[in-house]
Order: structure tokens, then sequence, then C-alpha cells
């Protein structure tokens, strides 16, 4: 990751964010080459390098998820939702309407569930982006802590970046939302 000698701590009243166009422009124009980057809320993210437990919690998931999914649902790893006109995140799993995604990204109206699997980033998974996921609508927001061995489930998403419900879970089988799609979180946790 770049490190500043004196980043900014507070944006400026007048901050003028990027836009996903903007963003987009300059990833085509390879700016990003060779860098995890995602925009979130006008501002450019560097993402945190991917270790072992994060990369082998991946993996697992993405078979767990694809088959619970089967033909129901369609299943996103660590590809762009076109989240708001500010914002692009790379979120590791969206549970997706199933349809053609080859023409335009995943927004808030496909996207069904979004899962963030987080050690060095839980806290940025937990505040901004859950402020962002909930004020797009998207109705179910998981975050796995690998560090806390717990998933953070949030439910009931409102306009003002909150959500209605937010609990933790630890073990079992469990839905994700009102999804016909069950996941165990002994074998996604390793317990």
């Amino acid at each position: 990751m770049t490190t500043l000698s004196a980043p900014i701590t507070e944006l400026p009243e007048r901050f003028r964010p990027l836009t996903r166009e903007e963003y987009l422009a300059l990833g085509d124009l390879g700016v990003f080459a060779g860098q995890r980057v995602e925009l979130v809320g006008g501002v450019i993210v560097e993402m945190p390098p991917i270790n072992p437990p994060h990369n082998g919690t991946v993996i697992l998931l993405t078979k767990l998820l694809v088959e619970a999914a089967g033909d129901r649902y369609a299943v996103a790893c660590q590809g762009g939702l076109d989240l708001d006109p500010i914002s692009q995140p790379m979120p590791d799993f969206m549970i997706l309407s199933p349809r053609d995604y080859r023409q335009a990204n995943p927004d808030p109206a496909t996207a069904l569930a979004i899962i963030e699997v987080a050690d060095s980033s839980l806290r940025f998974d937990l505040g901004e982006k859950a402020r962002r996921y909930a004020m797009a609508g998207v109705p179910v927001y998981w975050v796995i802590d690998l560090g806390g061995r717990t998933v953070h489930v949030h439910t009931d998403p409102r306009s003002d970046g909150t959500w209605g419900r937010v609990t933790r879970l630890r073990d079992g089988a469990h839905p994700i939302g009102d999804l016909d799609l069950t996941i165990d979180l002994d074998i996604v946790l390793g317990r």
C-alpha cells in the first residue's frame, strides 16, 4: 500500500469525489495496473494483500456458495458492483439475481446479498462499506470476521446508511437472509 507522510484525516467541505465513470476511465488507461483498488464514496481505496487465511476462506466459500446457489442465483467473486455514482466496491462475494452480466455490472437492484471476508479490512467493512451498502438498499450484508471467528449479519437496510438489524453468528448452518441458500459456519470458520 502507498504510505503518505501526512495523509488527509478529514475531507474538506468542498471535496469533489471521483465518479465511477472517471474511475473506470483511469483503469482503462492503466493507471491502476498491478494494484488492487476499489472506489468507495469517490475515494480510491487500496485493498490489502490477500493472505492465506483470507484466500483459503474465499476458495472454500466459492465452492460452498456455488453448490448451494445451483441455478437459483448467480455467484460473483471479487467483481465490481456499481453501487452508486461514486462507488464501485469489489466485494468478496455477491449473490445475484440470475441473469447475464456480460453487458452491465451488478447493481443494488440485482445484488441479493453481499459477503465480505475480513481480517485487516474489518473496520472498513463494518463501517464505510456497511453504510454504503445500506444506503444503496442491498438487502443482506455479511462480514466474515476471520480473527473473531464471527459473522456479522446486517439486514433491513435503511436509506440513512444504518441497518435495522445487526446480529452475530458463530456456528451452525444459517440461511443468507431470505434466500434459499444456507451456509454452514462450522465449515467456513473451521470449527
